[in-house]
């Protein structure tokens, strides 16, 4: 078995090489039909180009720059890049961009590249750029680096990479504000000082100027002189030290909102955890609350074994459910939150140390200046008046200095304040991406092939018909010749009437196969009273009636006694191969009309008669299933050394059936590709239940170049006998067959 599984797998294979052989126009129709449609469609399809810009994310930078730590804050490396992923996917990040494109001063030819039917008066602008934005593009994180890819499409090559450039310009300049945030407060704040202070410092020189015109004092003596530098002096300080205050308060504002966002995120998000497992512990929980309460309701006390059974199992689902809670935070949120918080505190902390710091300095210096102030109470009111007003001139003055110098060392430092994302390349024009046309001409291709063989395998499948002896045999029916196809033109006369090949051809391959037909018969029938033999098929046109007249000269040319006889009574052929007259014949015979030897015509042939069918009768199974005709058979048995019988199809009239009842044989002719497997297959059934031998199938008119064989012996015998020029065109195919059968063997 071992041995077979092998050989018959490489039939299959050769089976199947020789299907596609077959249909290889179908396939090429197939795949050309599908060819042209791929290019149809590529051709159709609207251009979409892709362009690429490239950044660094360095997660080390941003947070350890604003709050003066060296480590991340709230995100593990792989939850960071994720984050920032999400934020330019975000419809934040697509507004921001869309803000970008309508503020600027080449909105218009934005929009005319972005959109390529855009006009101005469209009123939803706004809203279709955003929808173009978050469509449009796409980020990706390049592994084992810190380096983001970040792509956008468009129907042009310039759309495309002005979609890509607009998105990491305006991600890069939410990445800096973000990052200078702290400094930025500060510098609105001092620059917000710088124009009060700049408006009291004009004041008091105005002041000045006045009092002096009109008291006419130049100046004050040098002991006040003294006295009010002094506090002017103090009075600076304490102003610097109200200002340092003001700053830290800012700083410390900015790190409560940052702290107090977080932890009402932190609170909110940790709110909205879940998932279908927790789902389930919470339902769980509720129900086992409901039975609690309801027990409690009816006076169950909290002792009870029930009420501890229950509060067991509520302790049980809670535990789980607080496991289950920190599974999802640990996968949602950072793994040590607290390390971040405490680093704010710091900072909190030192900013609080310093604000304190700062109000005992003013505290003092207040102090100081309140002493002062009381040495020079006793001056005249126009020299008190001039010192307040020198003093509140200076004042400003320093403290005006001051904040300008502040201001300008927060800007510079706002300035040099650096982001954590680092634009490497931006995008170039982009390239074509859709259609793909080689893609798509491959894809076609292939889909054409398969489409193809798809299409030729389900034809073989719904193609029933016998086409070759396997398929005889795979009905469990012997086969006993195989007739090959000969062109109509070597059977017919030179007057265009109908022949016999075995009479017109004798060296044709079909005159060879009748003679391997009836050597077969000879061994198939080792009784030697066998003399009746019943050709018949399963339906109409299998060739029947030319088998029988060709196996009819092949045996008489053996030197036996042979008599043809046309039991076909619906269609009967036999007195036209022979060009003999119909009447009279079996049914007069049958009939009582003539005698049987007044009937019989002779063919041409030596050895060789006939019994034509005579009249048509109106009852031809009655006439056959005669006890006359069953007296007929005796006496040709006795006369003839070999009788043949044609009769109608077994599928179609009973003929046959009551034929062979009486016959020594029966041998069913089998059209290629004509009759149906089952239609076979009824057929034969018929015949064996009524037939006293059923010697085999004959396949006729088989075709071995066009049609599959295992059986390579039928087509060398067709290739020997052709002619020079239709061996030389069937080479190729004796080879291919050579090789199939060393295989075999």
């Amino acid at each position: 078995m071992s041995d077979l599984a092998p050989e018959r797998e490489s039939i299959r294979l050769a089976e199947y090489a020789w299907m596609l052989k077959k249909y290889k126009w179908i396939i090429l129709t197939c795949i050309i039909i599908s060819l042209a449609l791929s290019i149809f469609i590529t051709a159709k399809t609207t251009p979409v180009y892709r362009a690429s810009s490239t950044f660094i994310f360095d997660p080390s930078s941003k947070m350890s720059q604003t709050l003066g730590s060296s480590g991340l804050l709230w995100f593990e490396l792989g939850p960071l890049r994720n984050n920032q992923i999400q934020i330019i996917q975000s419809r934040s990040m697509a507004e921001a961009v869309a803000d970008s494109i309508l503020c600027s001063p080449n909105a218009d030819s934005l929009l005319n590249v972005l959109f390529s039917s855009w006009e101005s008066t469209d009123r939803n602008i706004h809203n279709a750029l955003v929808s173009l934005v978050s469509r449009s593009t796409s980020v990706a994180v390049m592994k084992d680096t810190d380096f983001f890819v970040l792509s956008a499409i468009g129907y042009t090559p310039v759309a495309a990479s002005t979609m890509a450039n607009l998105v990491v310009h305006t991600y890069y300049r939410r990445n800096l504000n973000e990052a200078r945030g702290e400094n930025r407060m500060i510098r609105d704040f001092l620059f917000e000082q710088l124009s009060i202070i700049e408006s009291e410092l004009a004041m008091n020189e105005e002041s000045l100027t006045v009092f002096r015109e009109i008291y006419g004092i130049a100046d004050l003596d040098t002991e006040v002189r003294n006295i009010v530098n002094q506090l002017s002096s103090l009075e600076s300080s304490a102003a610097v030290a109200r200002t340092e205050q003001s700053v830290l308060e800012t700083r410390r504002d900015y790190y409560e909102d940052r702290l107090e966002s977080d932890r009402s995120n932190y609170a909110e998000e940790l709110a909205t955890l879940n998932n279908t497992y927790i789902q389930q512990l919470q339902s769980d929980l509720a129900v086992l609350e409901a039975s609690r309460a309801s027990l409690l309701a009816r006076g169950s006390s909290e002792d009870d074994s029930v009420i501890e059974s229950l509060d067991n199992d509520i302790a049980v689902r809670r535990d789980e459910l607080t496991l289950a809670l920190e599974t999802v935070a640990v996968s949602t949120f950072p793994a040590n939150p607290a390390v971040a918080v405490e680093e704010m505190v710091s900072s909190l902390i030192s900013i609080e140390a310093q604000l304190r710091g700062e109000n005992i300095r003013e505290t003092t210096l207040n102090a100081a200046i309140a002493e002062l102030e009381d040495s020079i109470a006793s001056l005249p009111q126009t020299e008190l008046t001039l010192a307040r007003l020198e003093r509140n001139q200076a004042v400003s003055e320093e403290i005006y200095l001051m904040l300008r110098s502040k201001y300008e060392e927060v800007r510079i430092a706002e300035a040099g304040r650096m982001g954590n994302v680092i634009i490497v390349d931006t995008a170039l024009p982009g390239v074509m991406t859709k259609p793909d046309a080689k893609r798509n001409i491959i894809l076609g291709v292939f889909a054409g092939l398969v489409i193809g063989i798809g299409l030729v395998i389900l034809i073989e499948q719904f193609d029933t018909s016998v086409k070759n002896p396997e398929d005889i045999e795979q009905l469990g029916i012997p086969v006993i010749g195989v007739i090959p196809k000969m062109s109509g033109s070597k059977v017919k006369t030179p007057q265009g009437g109908m022949d016999l090949v075995m009479r017109s051809a004798p060296r044709q391959p079909a005159s060879e196969a009748y003679r391997d037909f009836r050597t077969s018969l000879r061994f198939t029938m080792t009784d030697s009273e066998f003399k009746l033999l019943l050709i018949t098929s399963a339906g109409p046109r299998e060739g029947k009636s030319t088998t029988a007249g060709n196996l009819a000269i092949a045996v008489a040319q053996t030197g036996k006694k042979v008599l043809l006889v046309d039991t076909d009574m619906r269609r009967p052929v036999i007195h036209k191969m022979f060009d003999c007259e119909r009447e009279p014949g079996l049914s007069e015979v049958v009939a009582g009309m003539i005698p049987m030897k007044e009937a019989i015509k002779h063919t041409g042939t030596d050895n060789l008669s006939v019994l034509t069918c005579g009249f048509v009768p109106p009852n031809p199974a009655e006439l056959l299933g005669s006890d006359k005709f069953r007296e007929l058979l005796k006496e040709l048995r006795e006369s003839w050394d070999f009788v043949i019988f044609d009769s109608p199809p077994v599928a179609v009239v009973t003929d046959a059936i009551l034929i062979s009842s009486e016959t020594d044989a029966t041998v069913i002719v089998v059209g290629a590709k004509t009759v149906d497997r089952k239609v076979l297959k009824s057929a034969w059934s018929k015949i064996e239940r009524t037939s006293a031998l059923l010697a085999g199938a004959l396949l006729n008119s088989f075709d071995p170049i066009r049609m599959y064989t295992q059986y390579s012996y039928y087509t060398y015998r067709y290739h020997y006998y052709y002619s020079e020029g239709s061996k030389k065109r069937a080479k190729r195919r004796i080879k291919s067959l050579g090789r199939h059968s060393k295989q075999k063997k």
